[in-house]
């Protein structure tokens, strides 16, 4: 009995090592061409770690070429990446998101770059890089650093950046060329972040090693490690804490399907939402989202999507309206992919709120048309009353755009009658160079106009 056990053991061990020299099947590698044939239409790109690493470059790359100098082109791109490691390095152009789909930022990890050059500017001038977007990914760059050459509407959020964040490009003679704001927040940098030309910045909720200069105004708020010393010499203004603060929705996959997570509302917070954990909050499924494109939908359309409840999203494009897009219920979400524009064709708010809690928009162009516009967004009719404390609206990283593009007008660019209201990442703009950018041409009185209140008394929910 004993013999035969021992023989049929030898047998398995035999097996098993046979087993364990064998190959392993391959995942299949995923053909680049599938990766802009998602529920989001051709303008986004969702890239695996299957797919080759060389025709993830090309693809960013052609992009890049395309969107390197396009600043008022109305090409619109997103490039996101599902969860794993990939061996890619490229420079990111105007109108391009680039994003990790991981529940959190860690979950993507692009080794090699994702940069902004200023190489389209003389003297590597990059006061123009703007309209650009980076989240909720980590970076590993081969050379140790991560050069983000940005002014305004160029946001960063949710990064790991594993090494040094350079804010500025060098020029031929190795000069620092002139960079002219930006944004980070709710971010991870394990090495210095040096600003060098950049003239000012805005940092929220980030920690990093060190951060080595300032040259006109760099505000902190609710960050680690900030730099010491008060405006005006040095110019640094520090906010130990952030009041309150409900980071940006986001997109990402799970098992195979899409959800927008919503981070929860937070009082008092310092440092990033994910340093001990996913950060708190909820997902909402995809099926809850209505998904517009440019080239089909309507304000009809989209207006019809809000009536029956639904949260929307915009893939990449240009949207031209020719009526209000109209948010009557709490909670609802206009969450931009690829930095789409939304314009009115008539002289009409493109978007209006009511008194409503819990709203958020998040990642759009809000551009003035030809015919005036009392204002291009409006949260709140006049008179608006209604405690919103406990559940505030949130706008994140919104232009809005006079001129530029095309001629446009309009009386204000954001009113808030509304309260309870937190802006998170806003550029008002009125155009000084592009199409229509003259004295008499692209008019507007305010960029912001706020006639709501906040009150001291918070009561997040739960």
């Amino acid at each position: 009995m004993s013999q035969r056990l021992a023989s049929t053991l030898s047998a398995m061990a035999a097996a098993a090592s046979l087993c364990a020299l064998s190959p392993g099947v391959a995942e299949a590698a995923t053909p680049i061409s599938q990766a802009n044939s998602t529920i989001f239409g051709p303008r986004v790109y969702v890239f695996d770690p299957t797919m080759a690493a060389g025709d993830i470059n090309n693809v960013a790359n052609t992009i890049f070429t395309q969107q390197e100098a396009n600043q008022f082109g109305p090409e619109r791109y997103a490039l996101f990446f599902k969860p794993g490691a990939y061996n890619v390095t490229f420079n990111v152009g105007f109108y391009t998101h680039v994003a990790g789909l991981g529940q959190n930022p860690d979950d993507v990890n692009i080794i090699g770059g994702v940069n902004v050059n200023a190489k389209w500017m003389p003297a590597a001038n990059s006061t123009c890089n703007f309209w650009r977007t980076f989240e909720n990914f980590a970076v590993t760059p081969s050379n140790g650093i991560t050069r983000i050459a940005v002014s305004q509407a160029a946001p960063l959020r949710r990064l790991h950046v594993k090494g040094e964040l350079d804010l500025f490009e060098f020029d031929e003679n190795w000069n620092a060329g002139w960079a002219s704001g930006g944004f980070l927040a709710d971010s991870l940098v394990d090495g210095a972040v040096v600003p060098a030309s950049q003239q000012q910045w805005l940092s929220r909720n980030s920690k990093w090693a060190s951060w080595s200069n300032a040259v006109w105004n760099m505000v902190f708020v609710g960050s680690v490690n900030t730099p010491s010393g008060t405006f005006p010499e040095p110019p640094y203004t520090v906010v130990d804490r952030t009041p309150i603060i409900r980071e940006k929705p986001y997109l990402y996959t799970s098992g195979g399907q899409y959800f927008v997570f919503v981070p929860a509302l937070q009082t008092n917070t310092q440092g990033v939402s994910w340093a001990n954990g996913p950060t708190p909050g909820q997902s909402l499924p995809i099926s809850q989202f209505y998904i517009a494109r440019p080239e089909t939908d309507t304000a009809a359309t989209l207006n019809t999507a809000l009536t029956q409840g639904k949260h929307l999203l915009f893939t990449p494009g240009i949207y031209r309206l020719n009526d209000t897009l109209r948010v009557n219920n709490a909670n609802t979400i206009l969450l931009g992919l690829g930095v789409p524009s939304l314009t009115p064709t008539v002289g009409k708010p493109v978007v209006a709120v009511a008194d409503v809690p819990g709203v958020k928009i998040a990642g759009l162009i809000l551009e003035a048309g030809p015919v005036n516009s009392p204002s291009i967004l409006e949260v709140g009719p006049t008179g608006s009353s209604a405690d919103h404390s406990a559940n505030p609206t949130f706008l994140y990283d919104l232009t809005v755009r006079t001129g530029g593009s095309w001629v446009g007008r309009n009386d204000v660019g954001i009113k808030i009658n509304s309260n309870h209201v937190v802006g998170d990442q806003l550029w008002l703009w009125r155009a000084d160079h592009g199409e229509g950018a003259a004295w008499t041409t692209n008019p507007t009185k305010n960029g912001l106009v706020v006639n709501g209140r906040q009150r001291h008394h918070l009561r997040p929910v739960q």
